[in-house]
C-alpha cells in the first residue's frame, strides 16, 4: 500500500510503473514522491521521455529513464529515500551514438563528497536553453530528494554527436519556463 503525496510537476507526459515492474495504474502527473507505508522508504516518480533535437544539422532521437534503484539513501532531515539512475539511449538514425546509464557516483568529482553521500540523483531533462548547437546538452541534479531542500547540485552534461561525454557545474540555468504553459498549475487531478 502506497500513500501518495502530492507536489507540483511541470514535466512532459511521463508514464509510469514500479521499481518492480509490476502494472500499475498511472500515477497523476502532480505526484512527484511516494511512499511506502510498511518501509517508510520514499521514492521520487520515475520518468520515461522520449524526443528529438536537431543538432548541427542532424535530428537526434533520446530516450531516457530515470528510475529508483535498490540503493537507500538518508538525507539530511532523517528521511529515507531510494537513490535513482538515468539510462540514456540517443540515436542518429540508425547510429547509436551513446546508450549509458548514470548514477550519482559519475559525477563525484563535482559533488562535495559529504554532500554526494546524503544526496540521490534526484532529476534529469534535456537543456533545451543551451546555444551550442554543435552538441547535446543535458541537465543531471544530484541534491536533496526532499523537494522542501533547496541544495542541490545541478551538472550539464555535453555530448558530441561522436558519443563524447564532458561534464561541468550548471551556474548559468534559466528560471524561466521554456515552453509556454509550464507556470500554470495543471487541473487538481485528485
Amino acid at each position: 500500500m502506497k500513500k501518495t503525496l502530492i507536489y507540483l510537476l511541470a514535466a512532459a507526459t511521463i508514464t509510469t510503473t514500479s521499481c518492480k515492474q509490476t502494472k500499475k495504474a498511472p500515477v497523476p502527473e502532480r505526484v512527484v514522491e511516494t511512499i511506502d507505508e510498511e518501509t517508510g522508504i520514499s521514492s521520487l516518480r520515475e520518468l520515461h521521455i522520449n524526443d528529438s533535437v536537431t543538432v548541427a544539422n542532424k535530428t537526434y532521437t533520446y530516450q531516457f529513464d530515470f528510475t529508483p534503484t535498490e540503493a537507500v539513501v538518508r538525507n539530511p532531515q532523517g528521511d529515507d529515500y531510494y537513490d535513482n539512475q538515468v539510462s540514456l539511449a540517443i540515436r542518429q538514425g540508425n547510429h547509436e551514438v551513446l546508450n549509458r546509464i548514470f548514477t550519482k557516483a559519475d559525477f563525484k568529482a563535482l559533488v562535495p563528497s559529504e554532500f554526494l553521500n546524503t544526496s540521490t540523483l534526484c532529476g534529469f531533462t534535456y537543456d533545451y536553453t543551451s546555444d551550442d548547437s554543435s552538441a547535446l546538452y543535458f541537465i543531471a541534479t544530484v541534491g536533496d530528494a526532499d523537494e522542501t531542500a533547496d541544495m542541490s547540485f545541478p551538472i550539464r552534461l555535453k555530448i558530441t554527436p561522436s558519443g563524447n561525454i564532458s561534464m561541468e557545474k550548471a551556474t548559468d540555468l534559466e528560471t524561466e519556463p521554456i515552453r509556454p504553459g509550464m507556470t500554470l498549475d495543471p487541473t487538481d487531478d485528485v
